[in-house]
């Protein structure tokens, strides 16, 4: 079990002389992005957890912490799919680095000058996927 910590006095910074500021940077910055990589772990470990235990979806309380992993579905669009629907149409939001210009796309659709079907040929491109949102406080005393 890892050891835990308590709540970290913040340091405020003293020095102002960019050869103090660069070398002092270079370093919280490599323990911050070595916290990161760690956190990062520790967020899937506790993803599996939850789900191995099929708490998803709820309030989890231990030791003070309030954790839950929200399980939603979400749409996303698959550009690639899109483009070819875009081409066959003949639909003009494509641009130079084939991309789709969703802005143009959107003003097109409410002012109704996309042909019906290449909307539900659009509609097709809609892929779901499962989004996890993982939650930790502290609960208050």
């Amino acid at each position: 079990m890892m050891e835990r910590e308590q709540k970290m006095p913040r340091k405020k910074i003293e020095t102002e002389t960019l050869e103090d500021l660069v070398p002092l940077y270079g370093w919280k910055n490599s323990e911050c992005n070595a916290l990161k990589k760690l956190v990062a772990e520790l967020n899937d470990k506790v993803k599996t957890a939850i789900k191995a235990v099929k708490q998803e979806n709820k309030d989890i309380i231990i030791d003070g912490w309030k954790c839950s992993l929200t399980v939603s579905e979400v749409d996303k669009m698959n550009e690639d799919k899109l483009l070819e629907v875009c081409h066959t149409f003949n639909i003009p939001v494509i641009k130079q680095k084939e991309y789709v210009d969703f802005d143009e796309l959107e003003r097109l659709m409410y002012s109704n000058k996309i042909d019906q079907e290449a909307v539900l040929a659009m509609d097709a491109c809609n892929e779901k996927s499962a989004r996890e949102t993982l939650r930790c406080t502290k609960v208050k005393e």
